[in-house]
């Protein structure tokens, strides 16, 4: 807990600024994340989406403890040419959606979406089959760590369906913060409905 601390210590005067921006509750229940998907939230949520640089309008991003220490990211379907992380610049690049993606060639979307978070290290494990709504997905696990070597932990679902790509990923500390709310993010992930 101590290498946690220290490691997001420094950050903690930017949030502290970051928290006079609009953070609003995702009580329990039904949140729609895009006109025709949504998802059940089994306790409530802070909605930190305006908070957070990088977000894309289509992206929807909660946090119980905060957004170093657990983030659930919620993409409503992204389309060729839209990407998951905004970027910071027009020199730093982040990947983009393409037609016709294969299911590696959308795991890698998700691995290269999360370097452009900063993260080093991304490495995707256990790919395989799932559902997300009525569709066709892969489930993937992850593992990372922060610049300053806090290892991170993931997991999510990315589906293409209707020729939009969804993706819903949370990423937390590996010590303690990722398992604390594991088994609400795999409830979450168990109740996206689309469509």
């Amino acid at each position: 807990m101590r290498t946690i601390f220290r490691a997001l210590g420094p950050l903690a005067a930017c949030l502290a600024l970051a928290a006079c921006a609009t953070v609003t509750s995702a009580p329990a229940g039904a949140m729609k994340v895009g006109d025709a998907y949504e998802v059940a939230l089994g306790r409530e949520w802070s909605d930190i989406s305006n908070i957070m640089n990088g977000r894309t309008k289509k992206v929807r991003l909660l946090s119980i403890d905060g957004p170093l220490l657990n983030r659930l990211y919620l993409s409503d379907g992204l389309e060729p040419g839209e990407y998951l992380i905004k970027p910071a610049a027009k020199e730093t690049p982040t990947p983009v959606i393409r037609k016709d993606m294969s299911a590696s060639e959308r795991l890698e979307f998700v691995a290269d979406s999360v370097v452009a978070l900063e993260y080093q290290r991304v490495q995707l494990v256990r790919p395989r089959p799932a559902k997300l709504g009525q569709g066709n997905g892969v489930r993937f696990d992850l593992t990372a760590q922060t610049k300053s070597g806090l290892d991170v932990k993931g997991t999510g679902v990315i589906s293409e369906q209707g020729g939009k790509t969804y993706v819903l990923l949370y990423l937390a500390p590996a010590e303690h913060y990722f398992d604390a709310n594991l088994a609400e993010v795999e409830a979450i992930l168990g109740s996206a409905r689309l469509g």
